[in-house]
């Protein structure tokens, strides 16, 4: 698995200059740290690890969301099986997320089990844009985080701007 510090860091639990750089202008994360490590040990029961590549591990209230990306389609079920064993070992739900360049294919993971039922991109005067996502009224529930908290969320893993609203 491809990991954003050095493996001998990772493993001895010392960084290098590197690694410890990194780490202080917020390119990672303690949290990335952990979950690097986790990662690595579950290599050995799921040796479909060794072509992703973890990104970045973002923790919300009650859950953590793993970015990872991979070479090779890993099947669902085996994605759910690395949750389930992170989720024992942190002791709170994980949701792995694999990174795409399809927006729409990012966030119905993110949002999962609440649907979209649309996404609007808004071009603003300076040449940027934001999407408005659109959540029917009835799946507002379903979200795994509030909405406020889920746009940090997607901002912080892909930085882009996204406004979570409800249909209607």
């Amino acid at each position: 698995m491809d990991i954003p510090v050095c493996y001998f860091c990772l493993k001895s639990g010392f960084l290098c200059q590197s690694c410890s750089d990194k780490l202080k202008r917020g390119e990672i994360t303690q949290l990335d740290l952990e979950v690097a490590r986790s990662l690595l040990d579950l290599e050995v029961r799921f040796p479909q690890l060794k072509d992703c590549t973890f990104y970045k591990a973002v923790e919300v209230p009650g859950l953590i969301f793993i970015m990872v990306g991979c070479r090779r389609r890993i099947p669902r079920v085996i994605w759910r099986k690395i949750s389930k064993a992170l989720s024992d070992e942190k002791k709170m739900a994980v949701r792995i997320i694999e990174k795409t360049p399809s927006l729409k294919a990012f966030l119905t993971q993110i949002l999962s089990p609440a649907r979209i039922s649309s996404i609007n991109t808004i071009w603003l005067p300076d040449g940027t844009w934001e999407s408005n996502v659109k959540i029917s009224p009835g799946d507002l529930r379903k979200l795994p985080a509030e909405p406020k908290i889920l746009e940090a969320l997607i901002k912080d893993l892909i930085n882009e701007k996204v406004t979570i609203t409800q249909a209607g």
